[in-house]
């Protein structure tokens, strides 16, 4: 095979692979507010903090807080969040790597960035779903 054929073949690969990676698009008015201390940073605490958190291998990149978690936020925009983009990573370095979260945990995260990522506690944390 010439070193065009491959080439192309790759291309072909990679145009395929790009094209089905779709984000599902939210209607934010369907979805109540997130609250972060009370749904956003326990699936922090429950799945991130073993690594990312004081003491652990990746503590250099801790999520243990709003603070340090609001390092790789930009509020208003989940697809420029390193924490949003890494955590929804599906096809390659999964987050966490031996369990990645949930579809409805990744889609909180992104409502919550979205919502503008508050630091906010609610007193009634309703579950997420849809409002039809």
């Amino acid at each position: 095979m010439t070193n065009r054929r491959i080439y192309q073949s790759a291309f072909f690969v990679l145009l395929i692979f790009l094209s089905s990676c779709k984000h599902q698009d939210i209607n934010l008015a369907d979805y109540p507010e997130i609250c972060f201390e009370n749904q956003i940073l326990p699936i922090f605490q429950s799945n991130c903090v073993m690594c990312h958190g004081p003491g652990g291998e990746e503590s250099g990149y801790p999520l243990n807080s709003y603070n340090a978690i609001m390092q790789g936020v930009d509020p208003g925009k989940p697809f420029k969040s390193q924490v949003y983009k890494v955590l929804s990573a599906t096809w390659v370095n999964n987050m966490p790597p031996d369990n990645p979260l949930s579809q409805e945990n990744r889609t909180l995260i992104r409502v919550w960035i979205e919502q503008g990522a508050p630091n906010n506690t609610c007193s009634d944390t309703l579950k997420l779903s849809r409002i039809n």
